[in-house]
């Protein structure tokens, strides 16, 4: 696979169909070596692998999966993979010059959001960081409705199982148990948003990352300060957030975890109306919340604790 292949894969333009994946990618022996860009990625595949496949996540917990910089050791976790699995839309802009420099032809490079409904950021325009790197014109936050993650978890079943072939039958069944528990929290979900009331509903936030959850799950994002969580907001921004989060009824504003620069930003708004900052996880896990499901079931308790 040339590495120009590799590269436009990468950027979230273009996957290999699933349909087509050569029977020359399976593993000579042993278990399937992959690789996830993120944890949460790499929980998914861990959930469908079970032993069978061994998952490493380039970004380790606590990271942020927007601004994460490459180390050798990510280099070589890519070159020794039999598949990586990226989620594509923009959100790892790093992962392309990491996946042309070490990945080697017989990688699978797997974009996870690839053909799936994409929500268009605000007026549809591409987003540049603070280096002028592009993150895109659509929204790659899909995993926070629970529906779309249940479509990647679909995707990364079927290459595994025609990675190995042999175990196909082991990945399907451990896939559709998984579905049934993300089936089981998507409706959990839907009840705690209930017994929330619709006017307290609203979300205001720092980095613009739960517009598919917010649709999903009956909640309206009424604002947010900048779209990647590594730039800072202009003074007008800040002045035109303080103002709506004075006339939200709960006066909060959610943050993330691993969402460094903006803190202070955070900080200063909800001093200047004297609200509150809750976390909300998007792409982080902790060891205090180490897998897709955990994080999603802590979001829903700290909305309701925060909104109802």
């Amino acid at each position: 696979m040339p590495n120009c292949w590799k590269l436009i894969q990468a950027c979230g333009l273009i996957i290999l169909p699933l349909i087509v994946l050569s029977a020359a990618a399976v593993p000579a022996a042993g278990r399937v070596n992959a690789v996830a860009t993120f944890p949460v990625l790499a929980d998914f595949a861990a959930a469908v692998g079970g032993d069978l496949v061994t998952v490493k996540s380039l970004v380790p917990f606590g990271g942020d999966p927007h601004n994460w910089e490459p180390t050798p050791q990510d280099a070589k976790m890519v070159a020794d993979a039999d598949v990586v699995f990226c989620n594509g839309l923009g959100l790892e802009t790093w992962v392309s010059r990491l996946v042309e420099n070490a990945a080697t032809d017989r990688v699978m490079i797997i974009t996870l959001s690839e053909g799936l409904p994409a929500f268009p950021y605000h007026g549809g325009d591409s987003v540049e960081d603070a280096h002028g790197h592009s993150h895109g014109t659509y929204d790659p936050h899909m995993w926070l409705d629970v529906t779309y993650a249940m479509e990647y978890v679909k995707r990364i079943a079927e290459v595994f199982g025609r990675l190995d072939p042999e175990n196909s039958a082991v990945y399907r069944s451990r896939s559709e148990k998984y579905l049934e528990q993300l089936a089981e929290l998507d409706q959990w979900l839907m009840g705690i948003a209930a017994q929330i009331p619709v006017e307290n509903r609203r979300i205001i936030t720092y980095h613009h990352a739960f517009g598919y959850f917010a649709r999903r799950y009956g909640f309206i994002v009424d604002a947010y300060l900048v779209v990647n969580p590594d730039r800072e907001p202009s003074a007008k921004d800040m002045m035109e957030l303080t103002k709506l989060l004075a006339s939200h009824p709960r006066r909060v504003m959610f943050t993330e975890p691993q969402v460094n620069i903006g803190l202070r930003y955070a900080e200063a708004a909800v001093k200047e109306v004297g609200g509150r900052l809750v976390a909300l996880y998007t792409g982080s896990l902790t060891d205090s919340v180490p897998t897709y499901i955990d994080m999603m079931r802590h979001n829903g308790r700290a909305l309701l604790e925060a909104l109802q």
